[in-house]
């Protein structure tokens, strides 16, 4: 692993934030991935915090949501050049101590888990280090292999 830059993650909070959030979503989940605009924002948008990965010099490199009503962790991406530094972990760290501190008992989130030999991402193996389960089995959405993951935020 590569030396981890300096960074930091906080909450997107003005309207300036959200359009960097929505940069970084539009470059990987659109340009990357090839998922259909239509389909990458929706109503969930509005009813979720945003939060901001960004680089000492305040460069936007990634960004993730958590749906305010169910503890919903989603549009989790980092930058490919960024991608592989450990700083998906202080990302998620945010949004777990952001939902406890709303009184939240844990963060769900509905994982890609997609066959990587064939030009899928499975982003289960992530989670499940950060302490994440499986919640039932695997289902498609969206054209892709999703499993949904749980972590309690209980001590």
């Amino acid at each position: 692993m590569r030396e981890l830059p300096s960074h930091f993650v906080r909450v997107a909070e003005t309207s300036e934030d959200i359009q960097r959030c929505m940069n970084i979503r539009k470059e990987v989940f659109i340009y990357e991935q090839g998922y259909d605009i239509r389909i990458e924002t929706n109503e969930d948008d509005a009813e979720s915090t945003h939060f901001l990965l960004l680089l000492g010099d305040n460069q936007a490199i990634g960004t993730v949501r958590v749906i305010n009503s169910n503890g919903q962790l989603g549009r989790f991406a980092i930058l490919k050049p960024y991608r592989g530094l450990g700083l998906g972990r202080p990302m998620i760290q945010a949004v777990h101590d952001y939902v406890q501190s709303e009184g939240g008992k844990e963060v769900w989130c509905q994982s890609q888990a997609g066959d990587p030999t064939n030009g899928g991402v499975d982003a289960t193996g992530f989670y499940r280090r950060l302490g994440y389960v499986n919640r039932g089995g695997r289902y498609m959405k969206e054209g892709t292999e999703h499993q949904d993951m749980v972590i309690s935020l209980i001590p």
